[in-house]
């Protein structure tokens, strides 16, 4: 019998999918990835069922290739954010030599060498230290990651679907995580 009680709380925000070209401002573009910077965890929702009434952007149903292509598009905004704290980093450690800034950019180096092997923020090996300088950059790639497969009821009832398996192992190439 608790003094208080405070009711958990869990918002979910539908954002509609992205396209290749995503980070340089293609169809929903940065509009929609700057809905996700400050998210605590992604569901990446992602359809393993054919229906011809549901058009798919890319003409047909592969969830590989749209997990690739979600996976490539975050990766290339954490980039695009990660260039310009660069910018910021190398103009400071110029004007005045700021030792905290060196200790950013040495973390930030590490993280974009991870980014360009296509390895999310989230699946590096990092130090407390380099943890901390990580928390105040939000970058996307950093968030955890929920798969949700959609599925047909037919599929769900038989626990079965020419995807799922392509599906698990992509996402555990791909750093691993829960899938439901």
């Amino acid at each position: 019998k608790p003094k208080s009680q405070v009711p958990a709380v869990l918002s979910v925000v539908d954002i509609a999918g992205l396209v290749p070209g995503a980070h340089e401002g293609a169809g929903l573009g940065n509009a929609f990835l700057s809905h996700i910077s400050g998210v605590d965890g992604i569901f990446h929702v992602v359809r393993a069922f054919e229906d011809d009434e549901i058009t798919h952007t890319e003409g047909d149903v592969n969830p590989v290739r749209d997990l690739e292509i979600i996976s490539n598009e975050l990766i290339q905004k954490d980039l695009q954010q990660l260039s310009k704290k660069m910018e910021d980093l190398d103009a400071r450690i110029k004007r005045n030599n700021d030792k905290d800034a060196k200790e950013e950019k040495e973390v930030l180096l590490k993280v974009k060498e991870n980014l360009e092997k296509g390895q999310w923020v989230k699946d590096g090996e990092w130090k407390a230290k380099e943890v901390e300088i990580l928390n105040t950059l939000l970058f996307i790639t950093s968030k955890p990651v929920v798969y949700l497969v959609n599925l047909t009821v037919a599929d769900y009832k038989r626990k079965g679907n020419k995807w799922l398996v392509k599906i698990q192992d992509w996402i555990n190439s791909h750093g691993g995580g829960p899938i439901i």
